[in-house]
């Protein structure tokens, strides 16, 4: 899974810059001509989300958005089958020349 990490602008509400779109929508074609892609969806900015938490170990707590670590947020995910961790760091690199500057964590899902 690619965690794609957002920035203030995006976190701000603010549409992608249509060129960086334009660029990360050639990789995902990319990979879905390679058929690894099997899901990549965008998000909405922390101010349409909720977050539960366990203060204490006690009752959980809600807490609507937005939220102020803006480098903790996931702005989008990219869900790919690709036979390495390896295989996979090269298709974040990929996205990485579409919008540089862009964090982006690389986690396996556990069967």
């Amino acid at each position: 899974m690619l965690l794609h990490k957002t920035n203030e602008k995006l976190e701000a509400g603010q549409a992608p810059d249509p060129e960086i779109l334009a660029r990360a929508d050639a990789v995902l074609e990319e990979m879905r001509q390679a058929g690894i892609l099997l899901v990549a969806e965008g998000l909405m900015p922390s101010s349409h989300g909720a977050r539960v938490t366990f203060p204490g170990g006690g009752a959980p707590r809600v807490i609507d958005g937005p939220f102020a670590e803006t480098k903790e947020l996931v702005a989008g995910v990219s869900i790919i089958r690709v036979e390495s961790k390896d295989v996979a760091v090269g298709w974040a690199l990929r996205f990485a020349d579409a919008d540089p500057g862009t964090e982006i964590e690389i986690l396996e899902i556990a069967d």
